[in-house]
């Protein structure tokens, strides 16, 4: 699995030996078919040259949200920790659940402030984007790259989550993070007991 993402981390840089500056860390490749970061302490933005200039104001808001939670860094991390318990199904599933949250919340950050027409506009992008991805490298973050019909489903149909909602989860949380987090300290007593004539050395009771 090591070499695996190595090789895809090579095989991208040669992708983008040929890129052109665009904007801060943002830059067009031609060999580029879908969006993407790579990198970790100075992470970049790697975009197809052939997207249009509105697609790529969509594309690049989606990118920085990623960079902004630092989900380059988690999804390193959550990637690395299947290495090492790669014979766990588990471990499997819960790196494909991370790897869709990580967009859907990118997503919902994206278009928390959006209206329904930009909204509707963000979502015919990321199609654009899911229909022209060919490998899907497993470092990288790229736009679109898991769920897509699901994460169009919930753009449309997004709304803003009320308050009691957010503390009833983040209350959720801390109890659920208290019962499995902790361990109950639990104190037995052992009481010896030495009849009289017995041959053995200890009765325990």
């Amino acid at each position: 699995l090591l070499v695996f993402a190595l090789g895809s981390i090579v095989r991208l840089h040669l992708f983008t030996r040929e890129s052109v500056h665009y904007s801060k860390n943002v830059y067009l490749c031609d060999r580029v078919k879908s969006p993407f970061i790579l990198g970790i302490i100075h992470p970049k933005i790697y975009l197809s040259s052939a997207l249009k200039e509105e697609e790529i104001d969509y594309i690049i808001a989606h990118e920085k949200a990623h960079l902004q939670r630092k989900d380059h860094l988690w999804k390193s991390c959550g990637y690395l920790l299947l290495c090492i318990y790669w014979f766990n199904p588990l471990c499997w599933i819960a790196y494909l659940m991370l790897c869709k949250d990580i967009e859907l919340a990118c997503d919902e950050k994206v278009i928390k402030k959006m209206s329904f027409s930009d909204k509707k506009e963000y979502a015919k992008v990321l199609l654009s984007c899911a229909a022209q991805r060919r490998l899907v490298f497993v470092c990288p973050l790229a736009f679109g790259e898991v769920g897509v019909k699901e994460r169009v489903q919930t753009i449309l149909k997004y709304k803003n989550p009320a308050f009691w909602i957010t503390m009833a989860a983040m209350a959720l949380c801390v109890i659920l993070a208290l019962c499995f987090l902790t361990n109950p300290s639990k104190q037995y007593q052992i009481r010896i007991t030495i009849p009289a004539g017995s041959t053995e050395a200890f009765c325990y009771s």
